[in-house]
């Protein structure tokens, strides 16, 4: 009967223990299954909404970098040829001439529907067709006269060496739009003689399909739901064929009309993105007369920005396309779930009966052994863990300065190619003169300026693509950061067109300092590119370096705008910026923070608006190194 009564207690006892242990383990189960779907749910959202967004971005660059090629062609073929004697009467020779460069110039180019030029009255005196890629030019007596045409007059109507663009549309022949469609927009500037008056209008009827195909291509990860807007709402590019270009057909079928508590949002700003009942929208704005003029050069003709004339950039996910699933978070994770309630029911079953038998010495002892391995290899796990996040985090931030460095680049590709376009021009006119001249020492000579373009040619793609290269190797090794400050103003520098800006440099003796000499080149160049960008007119850019003994501390300070105290705190935020569209993402003082503190620096601000900022870094120096290098 005691042994009954006993046994029932010690039934009881455990069992009681049991269920308060239990219920505390399985409350925490609870707790760390909720915080994990939130987690997943969390992450996924962010890393949708990055990817939408850099994918609209992507198709932006895309369209600007067309736009910019465009001008530059544009501005290229109207300043080489207006002092040719195409303007004099009767100069039959200088037409030709230029119409066979025309010719050979759309036949290299491949997206140009007719390259025009017209006198002062309207008059074409030279046209050439593209013709499916077999480009023709037009005899004289089927030349027309274009002073009634809205393009003419607009163009004649602009000032010095600006750039007139036409609005995005479908190409019209005898009053009907020509089937199969073909978009077009027109480009046109003056040209002048040497006096500087005007002479005549060269206009490119360029191919927008061009455009279009550049930008499905660079938004090809989200093609299903990536489209291009004019400023009214209308499609320019849908994956729905039959909604484009509704406003050439009269059919008044708009985002607007779909969407219209999103399409005002999106109007209303230039860079967004939000979350509606309709899904998740992401939007970029792409200002064409802005974005193809923003690289090409002092002397090449500019506009100031024109917010009237603008394209939308949207991508459009649906509600049910990106919704979280519980019953897909339980389904993939239902066998650790399920593996960890047993183990915590074991386990709160083993701990109850311990605590139960508490009094004895030898359950007590393995009871505390088995849980003080069982804690060893959780926190084992966890160390592993914690050291493959930091893995994954390092990854990201190499990704973000790669990323980075193809933005800036994207901001220079426009000049680099017009300073590799215009030698390779010349280039081609040299070797049809040796082609054509008899004389040995004429070719002599041309050959001699065809090697000098071509060692300039070849400067120029080894410095852009030594910058654009990704490092590799995870070795630090030891670098000059004088000799990096150099390399990083020459490349600045390259891609001003212009000596607006003074850059003054005070390089102290320093002592070697072990990095990547990329990451560190990468700081520099973003520091002295804001400072540049932040200077409106004429200004200077004042660099220093010293050794203090125990760091090296250099300043980087511009006469430029300065920053509002407001935007202190907010300048090394990811996606920050203060500058206009097409001058950044705001992503380069957020990649400068993240590399400075790799190698435990510091940097910070000291602005004020309208006087100028100075940017101070500094780098600790190892005592290792103070030690060999004094």
């Amino acid at each position: 009967m005691n042994d009954k009564v006993a046994q029932t207690v010690k039934t009881k006892g455990i069992t009681r223990r049991f269920l308060i242990i239990f219920s505390v383990a399985f409350c925490l189960l609870l707790a760390s299954a909720s915080t994990h779907y939130f987690i997943v749910e969390r992450s996924e959202r962010i890393e949708r909404e990055t990817r939408e967004l850099l994918n609209i971005r992507l198709g932006k660059a895309a369209i600007e970098r067309d736009m910019q090629d465009v001008i530059s062609d544009l501005t290229f073929l109207a300043r080489h040829n207006e002092t040719s004697g195409i303007f004099l009467p009767d100069n039959l020779d200088a037409r030709q001439a230029l119409a066979q460069q025309f010719r050979v110039f759309s036949e290299q180019k491949g997206r140009y529907h007719q390259i025009r030029v017209l006198d002062e009255t309207g008059q074409e005196i030279v046209r050439v067709n593209y013709n499916n890629g077999e480009p023709i030019a037009t005899s004289e007596t089927l030349l027309q006269n274009k002073s009634d045409r809205y393009y003419f007059t607009e163009t004649w109507a602009t000032e010095g060496r600006n750039t007139y663009i036409s609005p995005f549309d479908l190409n019209i022949e005898h009053g009907e739009i020509e089937i199969p469609e073909v978009p077009m927009v027109r480009f046109g500037t003056l040209m002048f003689d040497e006096n500087g008056n005007k002479r005549g209008v060269l206009l490119l009827n360029y191919l927008g399909s061009t455009v279009i195909e550049d930008f499905r291509e660079a938004t090809a990860n989200i093609a299903d739901h990536a489209m291009l807007l004019n400023s009214d709402g209308y499609w320019l590019s849908n994956v729905e064929k039959d909604r484009e270009w509704g406003f050439m057909f009269g059919r008044n079928d708009t985002l607007a009309e779909h969407f219209p508590d999103a399409w005002q949002r999106i109007n209303a700003r230039d860079t967004g993105q939000f979350s509606n009942r309709d899904g998740l929208f992401s939007f970029t704005t792409v200002y064409p007369i802005s974005s193809s003029q923003g690289n090409l050069g002092d002397g090449l003709g500019s506009l100031p920005a024109d917010t009237s004339y603008y394209w939308k950039a949207v991508s459009h996910l649906p509600p049910q396309s990106f919704s979280a699933s519980l019953g897909e978070f339980l389904r993939r994770n239902m066998p650790l779930y399920s593996t960890m309630f047993i183990f915590l029911a074991a386990s709160s079953f083993i701990v109850a009966l311990t605590r139960f038998h508490h009094r004895q010495a030898v359950s007590e002892v393995e009871t505390e052994r088995s849980f003080r391995e069982l804690l060893e290899r959780r926190v084992d796990e966890r160390t592993d863990e914690l050291k493959t996040a930091q893995v994954e985090k390092d990854l990201v931030v190499q990704h973000l300065i790669q990323a980075e460095k193809m933005t800036a680049i994207g901001t220079m590709a426009s000049g680099i190619g017009h300073e590799i376009n215009n030698p390779l021009y010349a280039i081609l006119g040299l070797a049809e003169a040796i082609r054509d001249d008899d004389s040995r020492e004429q070719a002599r000579g041309h050959a001699g300026k065809i090697l000098s373009y071509t060692k300039d040619i070849a400067a120029i793609v080894r410095n852009l693509t030594g910058y654009a290269r990704p490092f590799s190797g995870t070795e630090h090794k030891p670098i000059d950061i004088n000799e990096v400050i150099h390399k990083a103003v020459s490349m600045v520098k390259r891609s001003l067109y212009d000596d607006r800006i003074e850059f003054r440099t005070d390089l102290g003796g320093l002592p070697g300092f072990s990095a990547h000499s990329e990451e560190i080149h990468q700081v520099f160049f973003n520091i002295i590119r804001n400072g540049v960008q932040s200077i409106e007119d004429d200004g200077s850019l004042m660099i220093t370096s010293r050794y203090d003994g125990e760091k090296i501390v250099i300043n980087v300070k511009d006469d430029g705008k300065g920053i509002a105290p407001e935007d202190h705190s907010k300048v090394f935020d990811p996606f920050f910026t203060t500058k206009d569209p097409d001058q950044g993402e705001g992503m380069g003082l957020y990649v400068v923070h993240q590399i400075i503190q790799k190698y435990k620096g510091s940097i910070s601000l000291e602005s004020v608006v309208g006087k100028g900022t100075t940017c101070v870094i500094e780098f600790p120096i190892l005592p290792s190194v103070k030690k060999g290098n004094p």
